[in-house]
């Protein structure tokens, strides 16, 4: 099954959190400049972002966000902003010997960080199952997720805060009533 890190990552970057232990809610800044930008894009990134790399990140982010909002809407993905993205990605064939039989692969050589990371978002997009990307139950938060579970019956992006703090939401709605 498709993990749609990527998709999630920078649709998510943005949108308002409430992590255990924090009093209020806060949003991070999206790719606010070098530095924060490689710390926000570490587990999908495999090199520190460049200054020269925020405007394409920007727009990257823009489209998973717009991505993602249409799967969830069900409407039809406008890919040109990913697809201008991800044209920086070449790959050429090379042969190869494992164990005496030859076997080809795909090398891949991309011109920057963004067409690296446009590059999976195509390989993402077109491997997910729609109606598994969600958004949380949760009424207070707004983070998206994709539900692996084999019942397709997850209903919150992590159990740790928002399912906790839903079923404490109506466990006092029962008791006040």
């Amino acid at each position: 099954m498709v993990n749609p890190q990527l998709l999630l990552l920078l649709a998510n970057l943005g949108r308002p959190r409430r992590p255990s232990g924090v009093a209020a809610p806060y949003a991070q800044p999206i790719l606010p400049d070098a530095t924060v930008a490689s710390a926000q894009l570490a587990e999908v990134a495999d090199r520190p972002v460049a200054e020269a790399d925020l405007a394409d990140l920007r727009r990257l982010q823009r489209a998973s966000v717009d991505a993602a909002e249409a799967i969830l809407a069900g409407e039809a993905l406008d890919c040109a902003e990913v697809n201008a993205l991800a044209a920086g990605s070449c790959a050429r064939v090379e042969l190869f010997v494992t164990d005496g039989i030859p076997r080809r692969q795909l090398i891949w050589t991309d011109t920057s960080l963004a067409a690296a990371l446009a590059r999976r978002l195509v390989e993402e997009l077109s491997a997910l199952e729609p109606d598994r990307l969600r958004r949380c139950a949760r009424p207070a938060c707004d983070l998206l997720f994709y539900d692996t579970t084999r019942s397709r019956t997850r209903r919150w992006h992590a159990e740790d805060p928002c399912g906790w703090r839903e079923r404490q939401r109506v466990h006092r709605l029962r008791t006040s009533s």
